[in-house]
């Protein structure tokens, strides 16, 4: 039985690295799709050091990775997840989506 994940904790999400899109600005831009508890499907586009494993320009896509996110709350089985590394819109608000709660994992980083 792997860690239990709560409030406040970092952790990854499971998703697919879809397409390398440009080496600039360094380390390079991916686009990443994943599927929220939903069934819903979300794009992201970020740096690739932002997503889990090795991804390069020379990498074969579609392949499988992660985002990592901040759970912001659980309920149930169910946890709200945000990115803290990309916001958008009029007040920087971060991007926030629900997932399952089994399917997250704890952050590689320290």
């Amino acid at each position: 039985m792997g860690p239990i994940l709560g409030k406040g904790d970092g952790c990854e999400l499971p998703a697919t690295a879809v397409y390398w899109l440009t080496d600039d600005p360094q380390p390079g831009l991916v686009l990443v799709e994943f599927a929220d508890a939903y069934d819903r499907p979300h794009q992201l586009v970020g740096k690739s050091a932002y997503f889990g494993g090795d991804l390069m320009s020379t990498s074969t896509y579609p392949c499988p990775t992660s985002i990592q996110c901040t759970i912001e709350e659980v309920t149930d089985d169910v946890a709200t997840v945000s990115t803290w590394w990309l916001e958008g819109g009029p007040n920087d608000t971060r991007f926030v989506f629900d997932v399952w709660l089994d399917t997250l994992g704890p952050t590689t980083d320290v």
